[in-house]
């Protein structure tokens, strides 16, 4: 397991999701709140702990998951492709 940070998960997807990145606006950035989301539930499924990369991004996003929201299974379509392939890229490894 690879305890990648924040900006490294981030940096995959935007090369992972090119066009739907292009695609944000100021007011429509869903590639990237489905990132957030993404890197939010990846971070806390797989943290070491406290002192892990992991637990850092989960713990200090700017993403705050809705009540009815009770982990990655809860995610959407391209939240869900996205957290999909951090575990491929980081979790397998």
């Amino acid at each position: 397991m690879v305890d990648p940070t924040h900006d490294e998960m981030l940096d995959y997807l935007k090369s992972e999701y090119a066009m739907e990145f292009a695609e944000d606006t100021d007011d429509s950035p869903n590639a990237l709140f489905s990132a957030e989301a993404a890197i939010y539930w990846f971070a806390s499924d797989w943290h070491s702990g406290m002192g892990s990369n992991l637990y850092s991004a989960c713990s200090t996003s700017e993403y705050h998951p809705s009540v009815l929201e009770y982990g990655a299974d809860d995610l959407e379509s391209l939240d869900r492709m996205m957290y999909d392939d951090l575990e491929r890229k980081f979790a397998y490894r």
